[in-house]
C-alpha cells in the first residue's frame, strides 16, 4: 500500500508541476503581449509630446522636433525615455528645408533616418531582447522591436490646425505654407503641400511630379 501510495504521489506531483509549469508558461506570455501593448501606448503618448513641442526655428515653412539625445534617446524634458520592458526607447529626428542652425534644442540633421518618405522622427522600442534590430535602411520594424514614426504632415495639422492631427500615413500631403507672394518659398517643398498666398488671396498645391505650384483657387 505504501509503495502504491508513493507512486500515486509522484504521479500526482508531476502533474501539478506540469500545470504549474504550462502556467507559468502562459504567464510569461500575456505578460510580454501586456509590455508590448504598454510600449506601444508609450511610444504614442511621446509622439503626441513631441508633436506639441514642435517648432520652426529657422522659420522655412517646416516644423522640426525636439533633437534626440546624445545616445539616440529620447530627450529629458519629454518626461518618458522608456518602454515597458525599462529599457531606452530610441529616437532619431530628420531635419527638412533650411538647415536648424538657431536653436540647438530642435532637430538639425539632413542624415536619413528612414526609407519611408516624409519622416521627420523615427521612436523604436526595442522589445523584450532590448536589443535594437531596426536600422535607417528598414521601413518597417525588425525582430521584436516597435517602431513608430512620426510625419511632417502630422506637425504641420497639429501646429496650423489647433490640434487636429492626421494619421502618420499622410506624411507630407496637406502640409500648409502661409506666405507673401514675393516671399522666398522652399526649394523642394514635398509633394502635396499646400501654399497659401495672404495678399492676394491665392491657394496653390505643390506637384513633386511637374516641379511646380498649380493654382487650385481661387
Amino acid at each position: 500500500m505504501m509503495l502504491v501510495e508513493v507512486m500515486v504521489a509522484i504521479i500526482m506531483a508531476g502533474i501539478l508541476a506540469a500545470v504549474l509549469s504550462t502556467m507559468g508558461y502562459y504567464t510569461i506570455i500575456q505578460g510580454n503581449t501586456l509590455k508590448q501593448q504598454n510600449s506601444k501606448t508609450m511610444l504614442e503618448v511621446i509622439r503626441s509630446r513631441l508633436l506639441n513641442t514642435a517648432s520652426n526655428p529657422d522659420s522655412d515653412a517646416y516644423f522640426e522636433l525636439l533633437k534626440e539625445e546624445s545616445n539616440s534617446t529620447v530627450p529629458i524634458s519629454v518626461g518618458l525615455g522608456k518602454d515597458a520592458w525599462g529599457h531606452n526607447i530610441f529616437y532619431a529626428t530628420y531635419d527638412f528645408g533650411t538647415q536648424n542652425t538657431f536653436n540647438p534644442l530642435y532637430a538639425d540633421t539632413n542624415t536619413s533616418i528612414s526609407l519611408n518618405a516624409n519622416v521627420l522622427g523615427r521612436l523604436v522600442s526595442l522589445g523584450e531582447d532590448g536589443i535594437l534590430q531596426t536600422a535607417a535602411t528598414d521601413t518597417t520594424a525588425k525582430g521584436d522591436d516597435i517602431m513608430l514614426e512620426i510625419g511632417i504632415g502630422e506637425t504641420n495639422h497639429l501646429k496650423l490646425y489647433s490640434g487636429s492631427e492626421v494619421t502618420t500615413q499622410t506624411r507630407g500631403y496637406n502640409s500648409a505654407i502661409v506666405a507673401l507672394s514675393g516671399d522666398p518659398l522652399p526649394i523642394s517643398p514635398i509633394n502635396g503641400t499646400l501654399l497659401y498666398l495672404r495678399d492676394i488671396n491665392v491657394t496653390k498645391l505643390y506637384d513633386a511630379n511637374a516641379s511646380t505650384w498649380v493654382q487650385i483657387s481661387p
